[in-house]
Protein backbone atom coordinates (compact mmCIF):
# COMPACT_ATOMS: atom_id res chain seq x y z
CA UNK A 1 0.00 0.00 0.00
CA UNK A 2 2.47 2.64 0.86
CA UNK A 3 5.89 0.50 -0.77
CA UNK A 4 7.80 1.14 2.64
CA UNK A 5 11.02 -1.35 2.40
CA UNK A 6 13.12 -2.21 6.04
CA UNK A 7 15.00 0.48 5.78
CA UNK A 8 12.35 2.55 6.26
CA UNK A 9 10.84 0.52 8.75
CA UNK A 10 13.89 0.31 10.87
CA UNK A 11 14.58 4.25 10.38
CA UNK A 12 10.58 4.81 11.73
CA UNK A 13 11.25 2.40 15.26
CA UNK A 14 14.78 3.95 15.89
CA UNK A 15 12.59 7.62 15.52
CA UNK A 16 10.03 6.36 17.92
CA UNK A 17 12.31 4.77 20.46
CA UNK A 18 14.33 8.03 20.35
CA UNK A 19 11.29 10.50 20.51
CA UNK A 20 8.69 8.43 22.43
CA UNK A 21 10.59 6.75 24.79
CA UNK A 22 10.43 2.61 25.37
CA UNK A 23 8.25 3.30 28.48
CA UNK A 24 5.60 5.35 26.47
CA UNK A 25 6.22 2.74 23.03
CA UNK A 26 3.57 0.14 23.90
CA UNK A 27 0.81 2.80 24.25
CA UNK A 28 1.87 4.69 21.54
CA UNK A 29 1.80 1.27 19.78
CA UNK A 30 -1.90 0.66 20.48
CA UNK A 31 -3.20 4.36 19.54
CA UNK A 32 -1.25 3.62 16.29
CA UNK A 33 -3.24 0.56 15.49
CA UNK A 34 -6.42 1.87 16.84
CA UNK A 35 -6.11 4.70 14.24
CA UNK A 36 -5.13 2.29 11.51
CA UNK A 37 -7.91 0.25 12.52
CA UNK A 38 -10.27 3.08 12.25
CA UNK A 39 -9.14 4.10 8.96
CA UNK A 40 -9.39 0.45 7.57
CA UNK A 41 -13.41 0.36 9.00
CA UNK A 42 -14.09 3.64 7.10
CA UNK A 43 -12.47 2.51 3.62
CA UNK A 44 -14.34 -0.73 3.84
CA UNK A 45 -17.48 1.16 4.47
CA UNK A 46 -16.78 3.54 2.06
CA UNK A 47 -16.19 0.89 -0.28
CA UNK A 48 -19.29 -1.27 0.23
CA UNK A 49 -21.58 2.38 -0.19
CA UNK A 50 -19.37 2.51 -4.42
CA UNK A 51 -20.23 -1.44 -4.42
CA UNK A 52 -24.02 -0.44 -3.19
CA UNK A 53 -24.52 2.80 -5.24
CA UNK A 54 -22.75 0.43 -8.51
CA UNK A 55 -25.24 -2.48 -7.88
CA UNK A 56 -28.29 -0.11 -7.62
CA UNK A 57 -26.77 1.66 -11.13
CA UNK A 58 -27.08 -1.96 -12.73
CA UNK A 59 -29.99 -2.76 -11.28
CA UNK A 60 -31.98 0.16 -12.37
CA UNK A 61 -30.33 -0.69 -16.09
CA UNK A 62 -31.58 -4.09 -15.71
CA UNK A 63 -35.33 -2.98 -14.92
CA UNK A 64 -34.90 -0.64 -17.69
CA UNK A 65 -33.92 -3.53 -20.05
CA UNK A 66 -36.38 -5.73 -18.95
CA UNK A 67 -39.29 -2.95 -18.92
CA UNK A 68 -38.28 -2.35 -22.55
CA UNK A 69 -38.17 -6.16 -23.37
CA UNK A 70 -41.74 -6.03 -21.89
CA UNK A 71 -42.65 -3.22 -24.30
CA UNK A 72 -41.19 -4.99 -27.29
CA UNK A 73 -43.90 -5.98 -30.09
CA UNK A 74 -42.24 -8.64 -31.72
CA UNK A 75 -45.47 -8.86 -34.74
CA UNK A 76 -44.90 -5.07 -35.58
CA UNK A 77 -41.12 -5.29 -35.84
CA UNK A 78 -41.06 -8.18 -37.86
CA UNK A 79 -44.00 -6.91 -40.06
CA UNK A 80 -41.86 -3.47 -40.30
CA UNK A 81 -38.50 -6.12 -41.22
CA UNK A 82 -40.30 -8.10 -43.95
CA UNK A 83 -42.80 -5.82 -45.46
CA UNK A 84 -41.61 -2.42 -45.05
CA UNK A 85 -43.60 -0.97 -47.71
CA UNK A 86 -47.19 -2.99 -46.83
CA UNK A 87 -47.60 -4.67 -49.68
CA UNK A 88 -47.02 -8.07 -48.52
CA UNK A 89 -50.23 -7.06 -45.91
CA UNK A 90 -52.10 -5.59 -48.99
CA UNK A 91 -51.57 -8.69 -51.29
CA UNK A 92 -52.67 -11.21 -48.03
CA UNK A 93 -55.96 -8.95 -47.08
CA UNK A 94 -58.85 -11.40 -47.95
CA UNK A 95 -61.37 -9.38 -45.46
CA UNK A 96 -63.07 -8.28 -48.90
CA UNK A 97 -63.23 -12.49 -50.35
CA UNK A 98 -64.54 -13.77 -46.83
CA UNK A 99 -66.83 -10.94 -46.84
CA UNK A 100 -68.13 -11.94 -50.17
CA UNK A 101 -67.98 -15.81 -48.94
CA UNK A 102 -70.25 -15.35 -45.94
CA UNK A 103 -72.79 -12.92 -48.32
CA UNK A 104 -72.81 -16.15 -51.24
CA UNK A 105 -73.32 -18.40 -47.72
CA UNK A 106 -76.19 -16.22 -46.34
CA UNK A 107 -78.33 -16.31 -49.90
CA UNK A 108 -80.28 -19.39 -50.19
CA UNK A 109 -79.30 -21.95 -53.46
CA UNK A 110 -81.61 -22.41 -55.89
CA UNK A 111 -81.90 -26.06 -54.74
CA UNK A 112 -83.37 -24.93 -51.74
CA UNK A 113 -85.67 -22.39 -53.08
CA UNK A 114 -87.34 -25.53 -55.18
CA UNK A 115 -87.75 -27.90 -52.27
CA UNK A 116 -89.57 -25.27 -49.93
CA UNK A 117 -91.90 -24.88 -53.13
CA UNK A 118 -92.99 -28.34 -53.97
CA UNK A 119 -92.93 -29.83 -50.29
CA UNK A 120 -96.69 -28.69 -48.84
CA UNK A 121 -96.28 -28.23 -45.17
CA UNK A 122 -98.28 -30.55 -42.97
CA UNK A 123 -100.59 -27.44 -41.84
CA UNK A 124 -102.04 -26.59 -45.38
CA UNK A 125 -102.86 -30.68 -46.14
CA UNK A 126 -104.28 -30.99 -42.75
CA UNK A 127 -106.03 -27.34 -43.64
CA UNK A 128 -107.19 -28.87 -47.04
CA UNK A 129 -108.78 -32.41 -45.44
CA UNK A 130 -110.90 -30.52 -42.66
CA UNK A 131 -112.64 -28.19 -45.62
CA UNK A 132 -113.81 -31.63 -47.06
Amino acid sequence: MFDIGWTEIVTIVILAVLIIGPRDLPKAMRAMAKMIGKAKHMMREFQNNVDDMIRDTELEEVKKSIQSARNFDVKSQVAKAIDSDGSIEKGMDLSKEAAAFNNSMKEPSPLQNEEQVAVPKKDAVSDQSEKK
